[in-house]
């Protein structure tokens, strides 16, 4: 890049950060596509304008935020803390439109909430009812995921609000956790007439042979269910397949004689209706602590904070 820009001091103090809407789209366009002419496209704007957008904000702030190299555009340091601020202003925007959507049709407010699997059959759905009972024109979005997803989820500004496993580091200077001192047994289980459900002296040792229906590798359950089975001193790799969806383990249980684990809850919740039996068998393992966890850089609406009341009463 021929111009030439101040020298920046990591140290100093940089000017008010004053940017349009239209970079905030530029720089995301950027971040995703690295090609200037593409994201002009992206943006429905011309590569000359889109230039001039981008000289104007690097000017502004007295840094290059981005690389002009012979194939494309590739972020500095500067640029990569930009793309983020500009992703992350962009996530805001949808859930404000998101919300005047909601608000125009007669909703009162929109909860996102996420969660783990573990607590939706007995505590999430009893709060969620009564939060619901209470006021019945907000609007509840609800996804559940795996804690490893669903933090990022909410730090990136997904979610209002997160039940989920405690992190190994509470982040307490980005999130607001509400602990519970109850933790989340693990059960394994199969289809009610798999030949091991009234199997006496059942052991860890003769499931190693089937195969088993577990998270997928990095999440949290998973690291447990392998520890447990280290523990055990079952070494041998696995035959395993991964999922995190329930509807796909129960599936694939009620055709085989594959097994699977599941929080307690989940597993009593479908034993209750017949669909999978919980093998007598201990699983030694301890999951993390569950807790509600809101993001500090999101001001909380009043239905977020009539939501975690009802939540909270019930742990």
């Amino acid at each position: 890049m021929s111009d030439t820009f101040p020298s920046s001091d990591l140290t100093g103090t940089f000017p008010t950060l004053k940017i349009s809407s239209r970079q905030i789209a530029l720089l995301n366009a950027l971040g995703e596509l690295g090609n200037l002419r593409k994201a002009a496209a992206a943006i429905h704007t011309t590569q000359p304008a889109a230039s001039l957008l981008l000289h104007q904000l690097e000017e502004r702030l007295g840094v290059q935020l981005f690389e002009r190299l012979p194939r494309g555009m590739q972020p500095t340091l500067f640029g990569e803390v930009m793309i983020r601020y500009a992703q992350g202003a962009l996530h805001e925007f949808e859930y404000a439109e998101a919300q005047l959507a909601e608000l125009a049709r007669g909703a009162t407010g929109m909860v996102r909430i996420g969660t783990v699997m573990g607590p939706v059959p007995t505590l999430l759905t009893r709060g969620v009812l009564a939060f619901k009972a209470a006021h019945p024109k907000v609007r509840i979005a609800l996804e559940v995921g795996t804690s490893d997803e669903l933090l990022p989820a909410l730090i990136r500004g997904d979610f209002d609000v997160v039940l989920g496993r405690l992190p190994d580091q509470l982040d307490g200077e980005s999130l607001d956790i509400q602990p519970f001192e109850q933790g989340e047994s693990m059960r394994i289980i199969a289809r009610p007439q798999h030949p091991l459900v009234d199997h006496s002296g059942l052991t860890l040792a003769d499931l190693a042979p089937l195969t088993w229906i577990l998270h997928p590798i990095g999440s949290p359950m998973r690291r447990q269910v392998e520890n447990a089975l280290q523990a055990a001193q079952l070494i041998e790799p696995l035959d395993i397949i991964e999922t995190r969806s329930i509807l796909a383990t129960t599936s694939m249980l009620e055709s085989s004689d594959m097994i699977a684990v599941a929080p307690n809850d989940v597993a009593q919740h479908y034993a209750r209706y017949g669909m999978i039996a919980i093998l007598p068998v201990e699983l030694p393992l301890s999951m993390a602590n569950l807790g509600l966890m809101t993001s500090k850089a999101r001001p909380m609406s009043a239905a977020v904070k009539a939501l975690l009341s009802f939540l909270s009463a019930r742990f």
